[in-house]
């Protein structure tokens, strides 16, 4: 029960890692603010949650618009009571399994449309953004907390055919992270970043499986990661274990970087 007592809110929890993070800190002890654009993956997450006997409310948030997410974090208060974990977890990428088509894909530039780099930082970077405008000032009427942001592996290295839009989110993410510890450490809320290596979500499951094989070969753990892997990094980040840890980029990638 090591979030007893705690309230988080976890966007993108209604697939992958939030859920997974949902689930963990439910099971923790914590009332979970699950906060998707998927009314119906939001209610099979409260409902998985509710019948083991665990607190959580639902909102469909779009974690790029600032009404959406000044919403959900008043849904917290009024649910709940306050906000003592925000987990800015809602991430975008456009992969491409048949090649990059300009307009539909995270593509290299020249191929990377307006459109889709507007969408991708708007929810990767701006959403990591409005979390912190929204919560921080939560966090202060509690006293103080935690903000857990998700950046990738994506911002060390690239590769051939890099997502232009997707790195550039990302590499924002872990700095945002550190000007908001610096920032608001004095108020007790401590800024962590996860930076996940190749974790086996339902998007990666739409690469085809001689793709995901290879892949795995760059990992020196010898696979892919899973949803469970960061939702337990989540967990010490959100608890008092991590009592000092702030402003820092925490890799959970199966030894993927140190290659």
């Amino acid at each position: 029960m090591r979030l007893n007592n705690k309230v988080a809110v976890i966007t993108g929890s209604g697939s992958g890692m939030g859920r997974a993070a949902a689930l963990r800190f439910a099971a923790e002890g914590a009332a979970v603010v699950l906060a998707d654009v998927n009314d119906t993956a939001l209610d099979e997450v409260c409902a998985e949650i509710d019948s083991a006997g665990g607190k959580a409310v639902s909102f469909r948030a779009d974690v790029s618009s600032a009404a959406d997410v000044e919403a959900m974090v008043k849904a917290a208060e009024d649910s709940f009571g306050g906000v003592d974990v925000l987990y800015n977890n809602a991430g975008y990428w456009r992969y491409a399994v048949d090649g990059y088509q300009v307009g539909e894909t995270d593509a290299p530039s020249p191929l990377l449309t307006e459109d889709m780099w507007d969408r991708t930082i708007d929810i990767n970077l701006k959403g990591t953004y409005l979390g912190a405008r929204f919560g921080i000032p939560a966090l202060r009427r509690r006293g103080g907390g935690v903000i857990i942001n998700c950046s990738s592996v994506a911002a060390f290295r690239v590769g051939h055919g890099a997502s232009d839009a997707y790195t550039a989110a990302k590499g924002g993410v872990l700095a945002l992270t550190r000007s908001l510890a610096v920032e608001h450490a004095p108020e007790n809320i401590r800024v962590n970043c996860i930076v996940p290596g190749p974790i086996a979500t339902p998007l990666v499951e739409r690469m085809p499986a001689e793709d995901r094989d290879a892949f795995a070969k760059y990992v020196p753990l010898g696979r892919w990661g899973t949803a469970e892997d960061i939702a337990n990094m989540a967990l010490f980040l959100a608890s008092d274990e991590s009592s000092f840890c702030t402003g820092q980029t925490f890799i959970v990638d199966g030894g993927y970087l140190a290659l």
